[in-house]
Formats: C-alpha cells, structure tokens, sequence
C-alpha cells in the first residue's frame, strides 16, 4: 500500500514538472500579448527629451521654429509623449518701417507618437506625429512703432488652431546616450481667422490674412539625450 502512494506521489511530482515547463515554454491562450514586445515577450522601457530647430515659411516669409520633446521609448521602436514648438517670420527686418509691416509669432504643442525602425543601426528612420493645440499672433513691426509711436490697440490680433503635424525624421545614433535628427514635417490646421488693422495717413486700413497661412512644410534638426 506504501508503495503504491510513494509510486503515485512520485507520477505526480513528474507530471507537475511536465506541466510546469509546459506552461513556461508555451504561451498561454490567456496570457496578454502585446504588440511592442519582442519575441521573447520582453518590453524594454526607456525615455529621452531634446531640442529641435526648425526651418519654413509662414506668409511667404522665412519663419523659425524653436522646440523640444520629451517621450517614454517603447521597445527601442515607439515613442509617447509631450512637443512643442514656438515660432516667429520675423528673420528678415528691412528698412522701410511701413504702417502696414507685420509679422506673426506663436506656439503649439500636444500628444506626441512616434513609430521607429531599425532603431538599433546607427542610421534609421522614425515617423513622428503631433496632435495639438497652439495659438498665434499679429503684431507690427518692432522698429515702426519706436519711430512712429504707434499703440499695440489698433495693431494687434490673434486666434488658437488645432493642429495634426506628421513627419518623417532619419537619426543617428552618435553615442549610446545621444541621437541627432534630420526631418521634416507638414503642418495641417485649422482655418485661422486673423487680421491686421493700421491707421495710415489718418484712416484705418485693414487687411485680411490668409486663413490657411499656417499649412505648410518646415525642416528641422534635433539633439536628443536619454535611454534609448
């Protein structure tokens, strides 16, 4: 009689092992599998922030466009997280100080996703995407209105736009904290209803701004530090 119990507790103790290394070495049905992890089912967590400078126009002018993000890295190959950027068309400042002269000047940021391949080569590509809110402004020639002693009351306008921004970026990963970016992205957004008001030779003029003004492409460079 013993030895049939000490025979089953044996067949059991066997068969749990089986089972055991069964279950570690073959995904459960029920098990959450995820799109991110490797095939091991391994995710790897890391996060990075940086700088981005950018170039493009907005109203037929040169415009700059200062920025920065700040994401959790995803498995080496997505990013989430928080960008911005602010701007301004104001590069190139000429000599003639007209009543009509103005520039615009603004922001936006949001949610910021990014999908990354080949994340591990030294040179690979991502396709960032912002989907934000931001806001711009009119304002008057800097110079005119030290010359002329205008009032920002009648020379000033301004308007918030959403705005969903994709992109394409090739980066390089210079050491194994670092990354430096090449991109460029097209800015969609809403229509913006801006005008700029002046008073010349005592009457009030008015001009209507383009509500489309913001839509174009920009070109931009980034610095970035963290775990990637």
């Amino acid at each position: 009689m013993r030895i049939k119990r000490n025979f089953f507790l044996i067949v059991v103790f066997v068969l749990s092992i089986q089972m055991s290394y069964a279950q570690d070495s073959i995904p459960s049905s029920t098990e959450v599998q995820t799109l991110l992890a490797d095939s091991n089912g391994y995710v790897f967590h890391g996060a990075f922030g940086g700088i981005t400078i950018g170039y493009g126009t907005i109203d037929k002018e040169a415009s700059l466009f200062l920025g920065g993000r700040v994401a959790w890295l995803i498995n080496h190959k997505f990013a989430l997280g928080f960008a911005g950027a602010g701007f301004f068309n104001n590069l190139i400042k000429d000599d003639t100080y007209l009543p009509s002269d103005y520039y615009l000047k603004g922001g936006y940021g949001g949610l910021f996703f990014q999908p990354i391949f080949f994340s591990k080569k030294p040179i690979h590509f991502s396709f960032p995407i912002l989907l934000g809110v931001g806001g711009v402004v009119v304002d008057h020639n800097y110079y005119w209105t030290q010359e002329w002693g205008a009032t920002d009351a009648n020379y000033y306008d301004s308007d918030v736009f959403l705005i969903f921004e994709p992109g394409i970026d090739v980066e390089f990963n210079m050491i194994s904290f670092m990354r430096m970016s090449l991109g460029a992205s097209y800015r969609f957004t809403n229509n913006v209803n801006l005008m700029y008001e002046y008073n010349e030779d005592g009457v009030t003029r008015q001009h209507d701004i383009d509500t489309h003004i913001l839509n174009n492409f920009s070109f931009r460079l980034g610095i970035f530090f963290g775990w990637f």
